[in-house]
Parts: structure tokens; sequence; C-alpha cells
């Protein structure tokens, strides 16, 4: 008895006592270590004082005993400006290398300067950062390009070969594919602190988040006032403009952040297709070559703004808001197709041009509430969100048809007007503590999303309109999510143990008025996360983990229009779509923090995709949304991250894998079709640093996709190869960049369709081939070091 009692006391210290170090290594500006310098670790809460140390001879410094929790990390040498950054511990963390540079006053006017590891990596995630590099001298897209695992493909993110959900310091971002790319074109780099890789998220996260991209950006952590102006030029085939600008203040009581910016684009896109048209006997009854042109010019303008208001040093109000307005969107497109009869004679020739324009506005605002209680490990946070999103577009088509010898056979000509409207308003209430030495976490969400669309078709015959009600149409969808979740999370010397759960009960209404159908989904579902952590070092760590997410249609699939290319080429919603469901396992394995491998196994039922199905018989291309029957993968990672030389990093991801993708072909009398691809994808980045005053800093970088299944098509290989350079001036005042992407134009590939009764391709060319000058210039006290603010919100990535 006596034995067991002292057994469980000890036990229960074990638990309550689970505590992490700090170290890294403080250099001069010639790279000599520094001793003696001062290291303080502050209590964030309260920037009462926790711990201290001093550096070795060698420079390096080490902090035992330290409580999971958020820090101010201080460092104070004679000659030197103290600096300070905030430091949030969950695991023992190095810091890897800060150089202090000597000031021209001596004990008063002297500055550190912080470099993080450009990589960094948990059991859940990586961090690449990215903050003062070359890298972030261009836009937020062009950095998702070079972070380790992320693959960029034309408008679409996916991490492992499974599509991202991107944040923006923890808010989720509610948009497609093609706004998404339009708002991180826009967003400057220079705001950006890191990007977090989260590849295992916590049943906190909503569950069809499913892979993670959060990109964090800057913000004061120090009192004062800092600001930026920014512009960049970029050339592709046409001129690209954006100009920008950023302010933070921050006092006892106050810390604001407020980013505008303006961008100018005008973009190019050039389609070369095939469509090859079979009989019932499958002998060819005709082939469509088509050159389509595309021409889009956007004006964007985005405000961003965050205001956190101290009410006590445990309670923070905070209103952030998010402005994004595009008032003169326009597509300008033209097609000219040739069809040849099967003995490959010109048959006919039609000619189609469309204009659109389209006006769009999306606004976001949160308030919200996180209070620290007294044992400052027990935290509650309230937030409320809301979103109002207009997007209405006025199309105008016209088609002509001519003889080989140019006389023209057939005219036809319609257009359309187009509105969606979409509302959210989202509550939720989180709560962590500790409880029997177990990190808890558990919370509430409620969301409400009214969405409204309606599309008026009129055919024009001459110089007549005429309403056709066949193609009109109002969709009317209602969507009420309940939610709560439930984590707990333990770490012992070498075992971190995380299990998660969410419920989510869902109500779903879609009214179509022309189609007369109303379709109502009431379902629950349970997300369970999982992951065991065994370090029997600091050098060794091995990570089993199990995850489940749900994929929701976004509302501009669920729509039940047509969106026409030309009278032969359209896409069309599907009010029918269910929500998608993936489970995924994996093992990793990470060797002294540099060293990364992982296996991996994933299935998706009811994958949600745009697929494109030719119908035969009366000769056009509808690019439908759909459910397809299964999908799963399978494969090896592999990252690496060093330091090759004091002014060299070098970074490489691996990726060995198999996908595979099976559907109905609606064309094809249903039959089940199963396309399968093996490939690798390959991501290489350098680092440098071409100066001792390390002022100019440069990047080089690869990254090789060999073909891979998406939806019905099989894309072909890429590569693309880009340059980047970035030079300080005036004392760290300013800074200008210049880049070059894709140098030897490899991006852009072809995308074919083969199986059955289809075949179809096109080559898509977008401008990824450009050169871009930016120039940044910093006013204030902008060596302030910088840390980010992070905010939960919902269902807005799924909006149009």
């Amino acid at each position: 008895m006596t034995k067991t009692l002292i057994f469980f006391l000890l036990t229960m210290c074990t638990l309550y006592s689970q505590e992490y170090t700090l170290s890294g290594k403080v250099l001069n500006h010639e790279n000599d270590p520094i001793s003696f310098v001062n290291i303080l670790l502050l209590k964030k809460t309260d920037s009462t004082f926790f711990s201290g140390t001093a550096t070795e001879e060698n420079g390096i410094f080490l902090i035992k005993n330290i409580p999971k929790g958020s820090y101010i990390f201080k460092a104070r040498f004679i000659g030197f400006k103290e600096f300070a950054f905030d430091v949030d511990i969950e695991s023992n963390q190095d810091l890897g290398t800060l150089v202090l540079t000597e000031g021209s006053e001596g004990l008063s006017e002297v500055t550190l300067n912080v470099h993080k590891p450009i990589i960094q990596r948990t059991p859940d995630k990586l961090i690449f950062n990215v903050e003062n590099s070359s890298v972030s001298s261009g836009s937020t897209w062009e950095i998702l390009s070079k972070t380790p695992g992320v693959i960029l493909q034309q408008n679409s993110i996916t991490i492992k070969n499974q599509p991202a959900t991107v944040y923006i310091n923890d808010r989720k971002v509610n948009l497609n594919s093609e706004e998404l790319k339009s708002l991180l074109e826009s967003f400057s780099g220079t705001n950006v602190s890191s990007v977090e890789v989260i590849t295992n998220p916590s049943a906190k996260y909503d569950a069809d988040s499913g892979m993670i991209l959060n990109i964090v950006t800057s913000k004061n952590i120090l009192p004062g006032y800092k600001g930026n102006v920014s512009a960049n030029y970029t050339q592709a085939i046409f001129p690209k403009y954006k100009f920008g600008s950023s302010h933070f203040f921050k006092n006892e009581v106050i810390n604001l952040f407020v980013d505008y910016s303006y961008s100018k684009r005008k973009e190019h896109k050039n389609d070369q297709g095939e469509i090859t048209f079979f009989e019932p006997d499958m002998t060819v009854n005709s082939v469509w070559d088509s050159d389509f042109q595309r021409i889009t010019r956007k004006d964007i303008h985005n405000l961003n703004a965050s205001l956190d208001y101290y009410l006590s040093p445990k309670t923070t109000l905070n209103l952030t808001g998010f402005t994004s307005i595009e008032p003169n969107l326009k597509y300008d497109n033209y097609e000219l197709a040739t069809i040849f009869n099967p003995e490959k004679q010109v048959d006919s020739i039609f000619k189609t041009s469309s204009k659109l324009n389209g006006n769009k506005m999306n606004l976001a605002f949160d308030l919200s509430m996180d209070h620290n209680f007294n044992d400052k490990v027990t935290k509650l946070s309230a937030n409320m969100h809301y979103t109002n999103f207009d997007h209405s577009k006025l199309q105008a088509l016209n088609s002509n048809y001519f003889s080989p010898n140019g006389i023209l056979l057939n005219q036809n000509s319609f257009s359309t007007d187009s509105n969606q409207e979409i509302n959210i308003v989202v509550g939720q209430l989180d709560f962590e503590t500790i409880v029997f030495g177990l990190n808890l976490e558990t919370g509430l969400k409620t969301s409400n999303i009214f969405s409204k669309s309606r599309i008026d078709f009129f055919n024009i015959q001459n110089n007549s309109t005429q309403n056709n009600s066949f193609q009109s149409d109002k969709f009317d969808y209602n969507e009420k999510i309940l939610a709560g979740y439930l984590g707990l999370k333990k770490n012992w010397d070498k075992w971190r143990v995380l299990f998660s759960i969410r419920g989510e009960q869902t109500e779903t209404e879609g009214n179509s008025i022309a189609l007369n159908q109303n379709n109502k989904k009431d379902y629950f579902e349970l997300f369970p996360n999982i992951s065991l952590n065994y370090s029997p070092n600091g050098n060794h760590s091995v990570t089993l983990a199990y995850n489940k997410s749900i994929t929701r249609p976004n509302y501009d699939l669920l729509n039940p229009f047509r969106y026409y290319i030309n009278e032969n080429n359209f896409t069309s919603g599907n009010p029918h779509l269910k929500p998608s469901i993936t489970d995924r396992y994996s093992i990793s394995y990470l060797i002294e923090g540099t060293f990364d491998f992982e296996l991996y196994y994933r299935t998706t039922q009811d994958d949600i995709e745009v697929l494109a199905f030719q119908n035969n018989p009366n000769r056009f291309l509808n690019s439908v949304s759909a459910n397809m029957e299964a999908r799963k993968g399978y494969g090896l990672n592999f990252s690496y991250a060093t330091s090759i030389r004091p002014w060299w990093f070098y970074s490489n991801y691996f990726s060995l894998f198999h996908e595979e993708n099976s559907f109905l072909a609606l064309e094809s009398n249903n039959e089940e079709v199963t396309l399968k691809t093996d490939g690798f994808f390959i991501q290489i980045y350098n680092g440098f640093t071409l100066s001792k005053d390390r002022t100019f800093t440069g990047n080089l970088s690869l990254v090789h996709l060999t073909g891979i299944v998406a939806g019905t098509y099989q894309m072909d290989s890429f590569t693309t190869v880009s340059l980047g350079l970035r030079k300080s001036l005036w004392n760290n005042k300013a800074s200008v960049s210049l880049s070059a992407n894709d140098i030897f134009d490899t991006t852009n590939r072809k995308l074919q369709t083969n199986y059955l009764n289809q075949k179809h391709s096109y080559y898509a060319q977008l401008e990824t081939q450009y050169i871009q000058l930016g120039f940044v210039y910093n006013f204030g006290n902008f060596n302030l070091n910088e840390t980010s603010r992070k905010i939960d919100n919902d269902e807005r990535n799924r909006i149009d």
C-alpha cells in the first residue's frame, strides 16, 4: 500500500510538472560568439521576471524548467541595444542564432537582429519563417509557392495531395480558389511573419479544415509606432502594379494594426484545346480544335484592421475587420474553334466573343474577448463573426458559325445577369485549462449561412432581347451548423498524447425555383483526432496520427446555374452535392529537427470535384460539380533543412505518391472509371546572405511535380525555377527587391482526358513567367520586432 501511494504521488507530481528548455546562441556581426550576454524571460501576461541566464564563452545559453505558456524574450549587453520578442513555449525550443550589431552611439543606439530558423518543425506542424528575408519581398502567394510541402496548381493549393484550407492569423479565409489567389497576390509579403503548415490540426479547428495553411502576419509587441509604404511592379505579358501601406501602434491600452493595398492587374490566359467527338460505335464524328484567349482586368482594394483593447492585464478585447472590393472586374474572352471531319478536313469554323463585367465586395468583422484566469493556464475566449459577400456579373456572348470558305452559316447571341449574396453569422466559445495534469480544451460553435442567388438568361435575336425562363433561375440556400469539441493533451518526459473529438450537427436546405426542387439534409458526424508522439531524446521523435475531416461544397457549386465560355462549353452547379469525408493515417519520424520522414494513407468518400464530360450526340462539353465515388492516396514524404554555410541555408521537400480517383462517367452510361497515377514532387529552396553586414540576401528555388490526376484530367509534369534578391538600404529604413519567377517558362502544362468515349484536352498557359521589382520604406520605430494575433472563424472559404 505504501509503495502504491508513493508511486501515485510521484505520478501526480509528474503530471503537473511538465517543463521545457529554451536555448540559442549569440554572435556579433562578425559571427564571433559573445559571452556574458544577459538573457531574460518575462511572463507575457504581466511582464514580470520569470527566469534568466547569461551566455557562455561560446555564446550559447540555456534556460531550463520553463512551464508551457507565452513569454517575452529579452537580450541585454553593454554596448548593444536591448531587444525583445514573443516566444510561445510548447516544447523544447531552440531559437537558433541571434546576431548583435554594434551601434553608432555606444550604449543607447544599438540593434539586435534576430535570425530565427527559417524552418522549424513540431510533431503536428512546420513553421516557415520568412520575415525580413528575400522571400518576403513579393506577394503572399509567392511565399506559399516556396513553402515546403505546398503545391500551387493554377488556382488550387494542396498539401500532401490534399486540398488546403487557408487561415490568416488563425482566421479562416472563406473564398473560392480564384478569389483566394487574387487576395494573396494583392497582400504584401512584407507583412507576413511566417507560414504554418498544420498537417494534424486538433478538434479546435473546424472539421472541414483538413490540412491547414496558417499565414501569420506582423504586429507590434513593444510600445511605439511604426509603419511602411510599399510598391511593386510586375512585368509579365501585361504589367501589373501594387501599392500599399501598413501602420502599427501600441501603448499600454491598445494595439492597433491597419493595412491597405491597391492592386491594378491585367492578366492574360490562353488555352489550346481539342475535343474528339465519337459516334455510338466509337468511330470519330469530328475533332474540334480551339484557341481560347482571356484578358482579365482587376482593380482590387484590400483593407485589414485589427484593434486590441486591454481591459485589464488578464482581459483583452479585439475588433478585426477585413474588406475586399473589386469594383470593375472585366473579362474579355475570344475563342476561335475549327471543326474537322473524320478525314481531317475543315468542316466549319466558329468564333465566339464574350464580355463579362462584375462587381465584388467581401466584408468580414470579428469581435472577440480573451480572458486569462489567475492560474495563468486557464483561458476563456468568445468570438462573434459576420460576413457579407456580394458578387454580381453581367455577361454578353456572341457566336458566329462559318463555312470553310468564310460564309456565315449561323449566329447565336445571349446574355446573362447574375448575382449571389451570402450572409454568415458565427458565434464561438473556447475554454482551455489543465485538469489532473491534462491540457484540456473544449468549446462550442454555431454558424448560420444564408445564400441567395439568381441568374436571368436572355436570348438575343435581330437586336431583340427575350427572357429565357428555362435557363433563368433563383436558388436559396440555408445552412445551420452546431459544433462542440473536447481535446485532451498530455506531455511526459518522452511521450506526448493528443486526443480530441468534434461533433457537428448540420442542417441544410436548398430551393431552386426553375427546377421546382427543395433539397433538405440533416446529419450528424463525429470527427476524432488522435496522435501519439515518442521522443526518447532531443534528437529523435516518432509520431503516429489519425484524423477525420469533412469537406462541404462551396456555395457557388450548389447553384444549379450554367455559366458559358461558349454555347458548347459551360459549367453547371449541382444542388444535390453531398459533403465528403476524409480519413488520414500517418507515421512520421523526425531526426534532430532536421530530417523528417512521413508515411501516410488517405481515403475520401464523395470527394467534391468539377468533372468535365463531353456529350457526343449534342457536341458540347459540360464541367459539372459532382461527388466522386472514391479517392485514395498513399506515399512517403521526406524533408531536410540545414545551414550548409553560415551564409547558405538549404532545404528540400520530397514526396513519392500514388493517387487514384473513381467517378461515374455521366456521359458513358454512368460507368465507373478509375484514374491512377504514380509520381513525385520535389521542392528545393536555397537562402543566401550575400554581404557581411547581412543587408543583401537572395534565394533560389526549384519545384517539380510529375503528372497527377485531378478529377477527370491527367495533368502533365511541370518545373518552376525562381530567383529573388533583396537589399536593405539606409540603415534598414528601406529595402529594394528583384525577383524572377518561372525563369525557363516551364510551369504551364497540358491537361487531358482519355477513357471510354471521352477524349479532350487543353494546354493552359498563364502568366507564370514574370519579373517583379519591389520597394519598401519603413518609418517610425521600425526596428521593433513583430508577433501575431490569432482569431478563429469559419465558413467563409466556401464563398464564391
